[in-house]
């Protein structure tokens, strides 16, 4: 018996010590943390290795987005949601629960003989929610708001991250353009300046008409410095995006279909920020009536099996209903049915809001649209106009009718004309993109997430 009863105690004693003690203290954790927050040098290498780039405008923007770490984040809460789907639904299936108890009582003193009782005991219950008032459901329904709401911001993000990678395209590709435009001008401008120096030398024309000549030149040098040192800026937010440095920027595709600008108008509605904001209303509304659910009393179905310590003892069985209902709390649940229904009433106000700032963001970006689609004619209109002056000027220049400053002073205006088209053009195609952006349409046409994956938790 003694044996018995050491072996209980140590058992429970082994048990004990068994459990896990806390690992953080204040510094611990301070030092963990700082760990993780490093950035390792040879990070963006090893992200250049891994991005393979096609070149092509959809395909290259689809995998940045892909494997950014913030879509990947926005997927893991997405995942997390539908799991927590699956949580909210247990609790309205049947909870089955066993316990075991391992110990010895000793009895001693009073002048009686010391007396020891060693044994185990077992217990098996389950328990099955009946009526809850309401508030499993709402909880349910709640997680599954919840869930869709993560299914938005992940598309959000997606949306939100395509935009920035296609506009560092954009940008990069119209700082490229530009500067081809302006090498074309400075070729042309070295040549005018040696037929300047070969009239001056042959005393054709006047010194001060070279020294102009070189200075329009200068300013022309000054400019190709500037679009450098903006191409420097564009390669580092397109490495930040894409993870490897073009090899050849090629023209975006045009992704803005005719199509579009009429799906725009009549389906902005159904854009996932109005979409996030709608089901977040829907998510304060569930959790308003789970609030009130709690009110009510709770009635559930119970059975237990009790084993008994003692052989001698009987085993009992129990069937029955168990209701319990808080009947005072302090006031708690009234305080947080209030609470739910001011939640309610804000995310109302923020849906009406975002339908307000959504109609005019639409017609503004519309407005936009139309203004530099009419700029651009104007600009083909005027950069045929100065390439036709260039061309009568350059016939001129061999019978002194054109003097060189002014046929410099011609093709710096058509390189203007040049330049002027080229920034019009990658406003009007990332104002595009922003409007398929915005309306869930950009992550769609790129294809960033498979349409057939599973967006619940398996029951």
């Amino acid at each position: 018996m003694k044996l018995k009863s050491w072996l209980l105690s140590a058992a429970s004693v082994l048990a004990l010590s068994a459990c896990d003690a806390p690992r953080y203290t204040s510094e611990t954790l301070a030092s963990d943390a700082a760990a993780l927050s490093q950035v390792a040098p040879e990070a963006a290498r090893e992200r250049s290795k891994a991005a393979k780039l096609t070149g092509n405008f959809k395909t290259d923007i689809a995998q940045a987005v892909q494997k950014a770490p913030e879509y990947v984040s926005a997927l893991s809460a997405v995942t997390e949601a539908q799991h927590l789907v699956s949580v909210s639904r247990a609790a309205r299936k049947p909870q089955i629960q066993t316990t075991a108890n391992l110990g010895t009582l000793s009895e001693s003193g009073a002048g009686l003989p010391s007396n020891s009782v060693s044994g185990a005991s077992g217990t098996l219950s389950l328990q099955q929610l009946m009526y809850d008032g309401g508030e499993s459901a709402a909880a349910i329904d709640g997680a599954q708001a919840a869930a869709f709401i993560a299914e938005i911001e992940a598309d959000i993000v997606a949306n939100r991250l395509a935009l920035q990678a296609g506009s560092t395209w954009i940008d990069l590709q119209a700082i490229t353009a530009q500067q081809s435009a302006l090498n074309t001008l400075m070729t042309k401008a070295d040549q005018m300046l040696n037929q300047v120096e070969t009239l001056v030398t042959s005393g054709m024309i006047d010194q001060s008409a070279s020294t102009s000549a070189v200075i329009a030149v200068r300013r022309l040098e000054l400019e190709r410095s500037q679009l450098e040192a903006r191409e420097m800026a564009a390669v580092s937010s397109y490495l930040k995006h894409f993870g490897a440095r073009p090899k050849q920027i090629n023209a975006p595709a045009d992704i803005f279909g005719a199509s579009d600008l009429a799906k725009i108008k009549s389906d902005w509605t159904s854009s996932p920020l109005l979409l996030q904001s709608a089901a977040q209303v829907l998510s304060a509304k569930q959790a308003l009536l789970a609030a009130e659910g709690r009110k009510k009393p709770k009635i559930g179905l119970k059975a237990g099996l009790n084993a008994p310590k003692d052989r001698d003892e009987q085993a009992s069985v129990a069937l029955g209903f168990e209701v319990s209902w808080i009947l005072g709390d302090g006031g708690r649940r009234e305080a947080d049915i209030a609470a739910k229904a001011s939640r309610l009433e804000a995310a109302e106000q923020a849906l009406e809001g975002v339908k307000l700032a959504g109609q005019e963001e639409l017609d503004t970006a519309i407005s936009q649209r139309n203004t530099l689609v009419k700029n651009l004619r104007t600009l083909d209109d005027q950069k045929q106009s100065a390439a036709k002056e260039i061309e009568i000027l350059w016939s001129q220049l061999a019978t002194g009718q054109t003097t060189v400053r002014q046929l410099i002073d011609a093709e710096v205006n058509g390189y203007r004309m040049s330049d002027a088209r080229i920034t019009a053009q990658a406003e009007l195609a990332k104002l595009e993109l922003e409007m398929l952006a915005r309306t869930g349409l950009l992550s769609k046409k790129l294809v960033i997430r498979d349409p057939s994956a599973p967006t619940e938790a398996t029951k």
